[in-house]
């Protein structure tokens, strides 16, 4: 294991990677951490992108079972099934690459 990416801090990850580990709202109602270095070598520090969509999707789907459904809702629905899609697609490449749980690109 890289003793460097052990004790990866966000600055590091951001400079690592070229993405913000963590991301904050305008009006500062929503913090996100996001993972920080591989799961396999740092443990769950942090949520994943695809947690941030089902949270999302969750909200959205509820919307739809109550008052405020609309085509609007159903689109963005769907579209954040196809973003999951894609980053699902993504998994499946970087595992067949031999390279998920690593920083190494596929």
């Amino acid at each position: 294991m890289n003793e460097a990416l052990r004790h990866l801090n966000t600055t590091e990850q951001e400079t690592m990677d070229g993405s913000p580990a963590a991301a904050r709202d305008a009006a500062g109602f929503i913090s996100i951490k996001f993972q920080c270095g591989p799961v396999k070598e740092h443990g769950v520090n942090g949520t994943s992108i695809e947690n941030v969509l089902e949270l999302l999707l969750r909200r959205l789907e509820g919307f739809q079972r109550g008052p405020f459904v609309c085509d609007e809702n159903g689109r963005a629905i769907g579209y954040l099934k196809l973003a999951m899609e894609a980053l699902e697609e993504r998994t499946q490449k970087r595992e067949a690459a031999g390279v998920e749980g690593t920083n190494q690109s596929h």
